[in-house]
């Protein structure tokens, strides 16, 4: 019996995931322990290995959602009978064994747009990555037939074909995907009946007719981007959130001048350990110490009551092309300086390599954002429900305080606080915000 391939869960509250690309195309071997698919669930993404070694048969295409535990495919062992019709009728089409390759064109050329995975990656099976490099085509000028405007071998073997009878300058290719224009559909003016820029520009003009001659500047080109995975939890939930709650930020200069030379004395100290701290280190342990005397800021907002948490547990923002992952530092109150440095730098990093466990994301009470490091001085970030309030870190400015009539240079850092108004008034949320301020204005108190 073939070993089966099954959508692994990755946590008890997965309900959906996809195979957002298999390494071994259908009918390839895999090995033992080698990459066989990429999982892309709501939170996280990871690769997985194959259990066994043989020849692999996808039973679902890329991008089909599916529930934990479902089989995706099947590994059949060397020598075991693989049945002429064994397969999904889902799996990307390939031209028929009566038909030329060359009448694949037609099903490409239908194709006005191209279309991108998350982070602008183009949509292709590896199959037809590998079949393009070995037969020295444009992979990124061709327009996909396959489910959701994958590129499939198919694809490429057509355009193999017809580079031919349709020849194009590298810049009228580019210029074709940007533009959504099928080459085969255009008509070369250059030398020889080669397909110019301009030949490009005017077919982008006048779709429907060939061109017989430059036309205006380009509009800008279209690409699909499926909103799935992590990006589609993202948009639904930060939704949810600024529909079900009353959220209003408030924002508060803390100087940074002591806060600035204990992290600069606690970068020599611990340099020969690996340990970095960050400035976002030391306001998540401010917040988490604050948290500990304004608890109602530490609470959940329930459709009947209000729950304050005993443990104080702070998530960090991480940002990915795909999206934003929130680890999430347990204890953030009682842990010391150093060790909080030290998680936060394994968190970050495992976020970064998809190497999350699901505890990791699990059990956050507040929740701390920064994007100072990208030179912003102010924003509203949105609280990750059902907590409280999620505290923006900002930028590193210099300001001028006054000593006496004396003008004296100071760095200083605004703090956002976003809070739930049904949770606490303004009032008590501007005390905990000022309890931060002044953790980070005597930072000595954050090593106790």
């Amino acid at each position: 019996m073939p070993t089966e391939v099954y959508l692994v869960k990755v946590g008890m509250n997965m309900t959906e995931g996809v195979v957002e690309e298999w390494y071994i195309a259908d009918g390839a071997r895999v090995e033992k322990g080698e990459l066989l698919y990429r999982l892309e669930t709501e939170k996280v993404n990871l690769d997985v290995d194959a259990e066994a070694s043989g020849t692999v048969k996808h039973m679902v295409p890329e991008g089909e959602p599916k529930k934990p535990g479902d089989i995706v495919g099947y590994i059949f062992a060397d020598g075991e009978e693989i049945p002429a019709d064994f397969g999904s009728a889902a799996a990307a089409p390939e031209p028929a064994a009566a038909q030329p390759a060359a009448a694949a064109t037609p099903a490409a050329a239908a194709a006005t747009s191209q279309t991108f995975g998350e982070g602008d990656r183009l949509l292709s099976s590896p199959a037809a990555r590998r079949l393009a490099k070995e037969l020295d085509v444009d992979i990124s000028a061709i327009n996909g037939s396959g489910p959701g405007g994958r590129i499939v071998e198919a694809d490429v073997q057509a355009a193999a074909q017809s580079a031919s009878a349709n020849p194009a300058s590298p810049a009228a290719r580019k210029l074709a995907r940007e533009l959504g224009v099928n080459l085969a559909n255009v008509r070369g003016t250059g030398p020889g009946g080669r397909i110019t820029r301009e030949d490009v520009e005017a077919a982008s003009q006048h779709p429907s007719a060939a061109p017989a001659a430059a036309a205006a500047a380009p509009s800008a080109g279209s690409k699909t981007v499926p909103v799935r995975g992590m990006r589609k939890t993202i948009a639904a939930r930060m939704h949810e959130s600024l529909s079900t709650m009353a959220q209003l930020t408030m924002d508060m200069d803390a100087n940074m001048d002591d806060a600035i030379k204990l992290r600069g004395q606690l970068v020599d100290e611990w340099a020969n350990e690996g340990i970095k701290p960050t400035y976002t280190d030391l306001v998540i342990r401010a917040a988490a110490k604050a948290l500990e005397q304004h608890p109602l800021m530490n609470a959940s907002w329930g459709d009947t009551e209000i729950t304050q948490h005993g443990d104080v547990h702070v998530g960090m923002a991480v940002a990915l092309p795909e999206g934003l992952i929130v680890p999430v530092v347990r204890n953030a109150n009682r842990i010391s300086v150093k060790e909080l440095a030290s998680e936060t730098s394994r968190l970050a990093d495992a976020t970064r390599n998809n190497q999350l466990s699901p505890d990791d994301l699990q059990g956050g009470t507040f929740t701390v954002s920064a994007l100072g490091m990208y030179g912003v001085d102010s924003f509203t970030p949105i609280i990750n429900a059902p907590q409280a309030g999620i505290l923006g870190v900002n930028r590193i400015r210099d300001d001028i305080a006054w000593d006496g009539d004396r003008p004296v240079k100071t760095q200083v850092m605004r703090l956002s606080l976003t809070w739930d108004h049904r949770v606490l008034d303004g009032a008590p949320a501007a005390e905990f915000l000022r309890t931060v301020k002044q953790l980070l204005e005597a930072p000595f108190r954050l090593l106790l």
